[in-house]
């Protein structure tokens, strides 16, 4: 039985992943607004995710990868900035869910609930 290496806690792991790539493409939009010609970068990953799920479960969400891919448009940084607080707060909500993960396991081995 895995207790920290679970399905749960790969799934987390694999989000907090995607999760940090979007904050570095969000940024390289940003650093290259006045680029000519540069066109903005996108990481998609729950839609697959979501596909993925209803298709095989949760099983095989754990093999779902973050993609890179290029929209043809050019950044506007009022949008990015969106994304990056966006982001931001999913990264909260992730960090969130594994401690709480991890504080189970803790409880669960030590008998001892803080």
């Amino acid at each position: 039985m895995k207790l920290i290496d679970d399905n749960h806690s790969q799934l987390l792991g694999r989000t907090m992943d995607a999760l940090t790539l979007r904050q570095r493409i969000t940024s390289a939009n940003i650093a290259n607004l006045d680029t000519p010609g540069y066109k903005k970068l996108d990481v998609r990953f729950e839609n697959e995710l979501r596909k993925v799920q209803d298709s095989q479960g949760v099983r095989g969400m754990k093999e779902v990868a973050p993609e890179i891919v290029e929209t043809g448009e050019a950044p506007v940084l009022e949008d990015e900035m969106l994304e990056m607080t966006d982001t931001q707060i999913r990264v909260n909500v992730m960090a969130r869910s594994l401690r709480h993960h991890f504080d189970m396991l803790r409880t669960g081995i030590t008998g001892i609930n803080r």
